[in-house]
């Protein structure tokens, strides 16, 4: 299966909400970064403040005993984390190593030199078990006041902010991706589908459909080429039809336009797959009095087949001129055909004389669909082939079988588009059908039973393409009359 296409404007959308997202996401790293640096600073400052605050009275207090000044600074300790936060630590250092450190109560010799080694550390931090603590410093006559602070809290609050700044960003991505999809499908999508639409037109043979204009300088420009392309097809198309009906009337004089044998009644049905078509068909008297019935059918159907089915016409009525025989006549075309034909060109051909007085016919067949004989009786018989197709080789011979038939029998001479029609869902037609429909209008006239195959066939491609050419000859014999008392009717050829 081939991959499914995308349209211009989800693929529009899709990189424009990438790049916005890349760029949201990029702006708010950056912007934590930014305001966890800003919040961790001013949180050292503070503490700085606080530790600027609390040395003075630690100065005056330097002579007083060890106790007051422990139990003061458990005090501050107590009230700072009523107000700010329960891991507030005091740490008071002295510079003469005979005095030791004093902290707050609870502290333990590791948070100590935890807030020791912040104190020391360019930014002020450092981690303490699971948490990061930030210290400030105040040092002043020989007493450092160190007060710290974790910062977990900090970060959630900064993530907190970014989070609600992200809220905002989706909401205002929300908004431009509507509007960037209404200026799209204003500017290129309607444009674009109801180009489409022209061309689908025009590929369905509305030759000549014109689009308006648009805005867009582009697709402006496409749209005068898609409307050049259309008005230049039609004018195309119109000499091409034109050239077609001439070829089209060409080929309907090729066949008899009135039959009229005495001793038999004769009906066609002929319907090319295209304008013109391949098969053929013709009825010739020869000398010898019989009447020659040909059905062929070149390979392909179009132009070429129609070219070749005139090349055959005139082959035909120079062969009759020089024998009456159908094996005769068949070589006489084969010679020929092969040396002027196209490679890989071959045609089907069946040729029958009939004689009306005696009711005898003499056929030769090459390699043509078998005609169908009905017996007056409703018996169904079918004829032979006699040798091969027509153009394969310039020296081949046919034989010619002999059949004596009967007042009221019938004979359907075809080609292959008849009993290969096909339903919409791919069944043939097929020569039981067709040999049960002959059967069943054998009550009915020539013309009617012709008719009424026709319509058969119709219904059989429920309103499908026909997809070959479908030719039918169909002969009754009537009464046998002498050829002394009649005069010798015509074909009309035109």
């Amino acid at each position: 299966m081939p991959p499914v296409k995308r349209t211009i404007r989800f693929q529009l959308l899709l990189v424009v909400n990438m790049v916005l997202g890349i760029f949201v996401v990029v702006f708010l790293l950056f912007s934590y970064q930014r305001d966890l640096a800003a919040r961790l600073n001013d949180k050292r400052i503070a503490l700085e403040e606080e530790a600027a605050t609390i040395l003075p009275t630690i100065l005056e207090m330097q002579q007083d005993e060890r106790s007051e000044i422990q139990k003061y600074i458990n005090t501050i300790h107590r009230q700072m984390q009523e107000i700010h936060a329960p891991e507030h630590h005091i740490l008071i250092t002295f510079e003469k190593p005979e005095r030791p450190a004093i902290s707050d109560s609870g502290q333990s010799e590791e948070l100590i030199t935890a807030i020791r080694q912040a104190a020391r550390s360019p930014g002020k931090l450092t981690h303490f078990h699971n948490s990061e603590i930030v210290v400030g410093t105040f040092h002043e006559g020989g007493i450092t006041v160190s007060v710290s602070e974790t910062v977990d809290n900090l970060y959630g609050d900064v993530l907190s902010e970014v989070l609600n700044r992200l809220t905002g960003f989706i909401v205002l991505a929300f908004i431009t991706g509507i509007m960037i999809n209404l200026a799209l499908t204003y500017i290129v999508t309607r444009p674009l589908d109801q180009l489409m639409q022209t061309v689908q037109l025009i590929g369905q043979g509305e030759l000549g459909t014109q689009s308006e204009t648009f805005h867009s300088m582009e697709l402006n420009y496409l749209t005068h080429e898609i409307n050049a392309m259309s008005t230049s097809l039609a004018a195309v198309e119109k000499v091409r039809q034109r050239q077609m009906n001439k070829a089209r009337m060409i080929q309907e004089n090729l066949h008899p336009q009135k039959i009229n044998v005495p001793g038999l009644d004769v009906a066609t049905i002929y319907h090319p797959a295209d304008e013109v078509g391949g098969d053929y068909y013709d009825v010739l008297q020869l000398e010898d009095g019989a009447w020659l019935f040909c059905v062929a059918d070149i390979t392909g159907h179009g132009i070429s087949a129609a070219m070749s089915a005139a090349v055959l016409k005139t082959l035909l009525i120079q062969a009759c001129e020089h024998s009456s025989c159908p094996a005769e006549i068949m070589e006489f075309i084969n010679r020929r055909f092969t040396v002027i034909s196209p490679v890989g060109e071959f045609v089907s051909m069946q040729l029958i004389s009939i004689h009306p007085e005696t009711q005898a016919i003499e056929y030769a067949s090459a390699g043509h669909e078998p005609a169908c004989i009905l017996s007056s009786t409703g018996d169904i018989s079918e004829s032979e082939t006699t040798g091969l197709l027509v153009g394969i080789e310039q020296e081949t011979s046919w034989n010619t079988i002999c059949l004596q038939l009967n007042q009221g029998d019938r004979l359907l001479m075809l080609t292959d588009g008849v009993s290969e029609t096909h339903s919409p869902a791919g069944e043939m037609f097929g020569r039981k059908r067709l040999t049960a429909s002959l059967q069943e209008c054998q009550h009915l006239s020539v013309n009617e039973t012709a008719e009424q195959i026709r319509s058969t066939l119709s219904r059989f491609r429920a309103g499908g393409a026909q997809q070959d050419d479908i030719t039918l000859l169909l002969v009754e014999m009537r009464a046998p009359c002498s050829g002394s008392t009649t005069p010798a009717p015509e074909v009309d050829h035109q």
